[in-house]
């Protein structure tokens, strides 16, 4: 028996921890990719069906801009196969985006789902966005009313409706967002954007906040006494409006990098992105400290950090009240991701450089160039008053840790290709500093996200600053020996009973688990797997090397239902779960939650962007 043959059986093993149904696969329809090269007329939707063999399988695709199609497939000796759209009824022909397809044995619900990227020759597809959508079209159109509800609707009752939402608790089989209540629902559980405050006069400001676009950390229901504090200062009032959503600066900006990549879609879903991105870049910039003092406050335990002109705040209050020391999320003073340079900075200046290259004629685009100048002048210089800028013992500079400073340089080597050419010493002198810190063993750090994101800092930079051949030569064969080495790293076999292409945790050179803590079970996060899917397509399209695409790809196939679920990890409404576990530990995960997150969401979405963007260049 092959490996393939193994990897099924486990799969459709797998069932034990899912909803009572027929064992239905479709992975053969993801076997050789989940992204399909357009121009062609049709695809193959295939798979397999035991327990109990049956004589068809129904199936259903929906695309992405919200049309529905059926068909019905014979089984043979257990498969089935046929083809889109030439088999199903009132099918459109195929189209940048995704395709969501559902098999339907035995009952109206899926037994298993999948899903395939469409993408053009040039341009990027646009990639589902429910999760973040703000229902406002560029009319000024709300919900129903809008130009995106058809599609919104669509693909959130189908989301409600499916296998992966009823394995996470959140299924509702009747849901419908056309129905008022259901809508309020999806805004109060299911959305990271902030609807509360949208159809406000936004002539003026929301004290800090001067736009209204803006993603929150969570849905409404999220925020509760473990993770803010009360508005009336009473902590016994648990009433979910006694606590205010708010916003980190850095999960605000990867869903800023997200959508800006989406200004490059062929046909995006949201008539209004353009000022979607815009308004969003503002209130990102509203977050950048101007003054000479420090906006730090004393900690818990009487500690100040020194965060002075060019630093980042760490996030705001959906009513545009600064998030500090002892609010919010940091009311619990364990809670400490503010301090020692923090983990804001870098993400914040990756997406103004992100939004300078994608959208360079805005007019927002001197403020931005501004905005990095001085993030640079924090960050690369100022910031070592607070220790949180440093040296390598070669003399070059870097900001707090490897990978934060790639978030940082991965900003400035954007904003140097949107034209900001005098970013260019600054971006060489950064790209030497993350080639100094590559330790013995070829790597920068145990966690996968550091190095994951130090290799397409280096890679990125070797693709940037190619003219400058050494240096280089240098960033490239760092970033490919760091890569080469986490691909090699071996688990051991006791972890899993299949393969599986996720990173954990290197805890050696040639060494690598899944359990993160002492005790604990494997466990998988998916904003790590985007990190992976980003620096592998960056050094692909580098290097054209086949092993970065094909861990790459087989990552991307788990997140589109080539899983022990067979469920849409990257979901219907474009997000992505924060994370799985194997709570057993036999090998398979087991769990899976209602835990859809910015960061997965943002970071699988730019790696899959990436990813296309690779493969178009260096086409197979």
């Amino acid at each position: 028996m092959n490996t393939r043959d193994v990897l099924l059986r486990a799969l459709l093993a797998a069932v034990t921890v899912c909803a009572a149904g027929p064992a239905v696969s479709l992975r053969d329809t993801l076997a050789s990719s989940a992204l399909v090269a357009l121009p062609q007329a049709d695809i193959v939707i295939a798979g397999r069906l035991t327990d109990p063999p049956g004589s068809d399988v129904r199936l259903r695709v929906t695309t992405s801009s919200g049309h529905t199609s059926h068909a019905s497939a014979p089984v043979r000796d257990g498969a089935f196969r046929c083809r889109y759209p030439s088999d199903f009824a009132d099918a459109p022909a195929l189209a940048p985006g995704a395709l969501f397809i559902d098999a339907l044995a035995g009952d109206a619900a899926p037994a298993a789902e999948a899903t395939l990227v469409l993408y053009p020759p040039q341009g990027l597809p646009d990639l589902p966005s429910a999760f973040t959508c703000d229902l406002l079209d560029a009319a000024g159109r709300t919900d129903q009313a809008s130009v995106e509800w058809p599609a919104v609707r669509t693909l959130a009752n189908l989301y409600l409706r499916s296998r992966g939402a009823r394995l996470a608790r959140v299924g509702r089989a009747d849901a419908d967002l056309d129905r008022p209540a259901d809508l309020q629902w999806f805004k109060d559980n299911l959305t990271l954007y902030e609807f509360d405050h949208r159809d406000r006069d936004w002539s003026a400001p929301l004290n800090n906040r001067p736009r209204r676009t803006f993603w929150q950390a969570v849905w409404n229901t999220w925020f509760n006494p473990s993770n803010d504090h009360p508005l009336d200062g009473d902590p016994t009032n648990l009433a979910r409006s006694n606590y205010k959503p708010y916003a980190f600066a850095n999960d605000f900006a990867d869903l800023l990098i997200m959508n800006a990549l989406r200004l490059h879609a062929a046909r995006p879903l949201d008539d209004n992105l353009t000022n979607l991105v815009r308004e969003a870049a503002e209130n990102l910039l509203a977050l950048q400290h101007r003054g000479s003092d420090t906006f730090a406050l004393p900690d818990a335990e009487g500690r100040r950090e020194t965060y002075t002109a060019g630093a980042f705040r760490y996030g705001l209050f959906e009513d545009g009240e600064w998030l500090t020391e002892g609010k919010g999320w940091f009311a619990n003073p364990q809670r400490d991701d503010y301090r020692r340079g923090g983990v804001l900075n870098g993400r914040a200046v990756w997406a103004l450089g992100e939004v300078l290259r994608a959208d360079p004629q805005s007019p927002l685009a001197p403020r931005l160039r501004e905005a990095v100048d001085l993030a640079c002048r924090f960050c690369l210089r100022d910031g070592a008053v607070g220790g949180y800028v440093k040296r390598t013992p070669q003399g070059h500079t870097y900001w707090r840790d490897p990978g934060e400073h790639a978030y940082l340089l991965l900003g400035l080597l954007a904003a140097y290709e949107s034209g900001h050419t005098a970013l260019r010493d600054t971006c060489a002198e950064g790209l030497h500093a993350l080639a100094d810190l590559e330790k013995p063993g070829h790597l920068w750090s145990q966690y996968p996200n550091v190095d994951a994101m130090a290799v397409a800092a280096l890679a990125e930079g070797a693709r940037v600053l190619r003219d400058d051949a050494p240096a280089a030569a240098r960033w490239q064969r760092s970033a490919r020996a760091v890569a080469d080495g986490w691909l090699d790293a071996l688990v051991a076999p006791s972890e899993r009973a299949a393969p599986s292409p996720h990173f954990g945790l290197r805890v050696a050179p040639d060494r690598m688990t899944y359990v993160w803590r002492a005790g604990g079970k494997p466990q998988f996060f998916y904003y790590q797997s985007g990190h992976w899917l980003h620096a592998l397509a960056d050094l692909y399209a580098l290097t054209g090397e086949p092993r970065y695409l094909e861990r790459a790809e087989a990552i991307v196939r788990d997140l589109c239902g080539d899983n022990p679920w067979r469920v849409r990890l990257l979901t219907e409404l474009g997000g992505v779960y924060n994370w799985t576990d194997d709570t057993d530990g036999d090998g398979l995960e087991d769990l899976l939650k209602n835990d859809l997150y910015p960061e997965s969401t943002a970071f699988c979405q730019i790696g899959l962007q990436r990813l296309i963007a690779a493969r178009q260049r260096r086409p197979r």
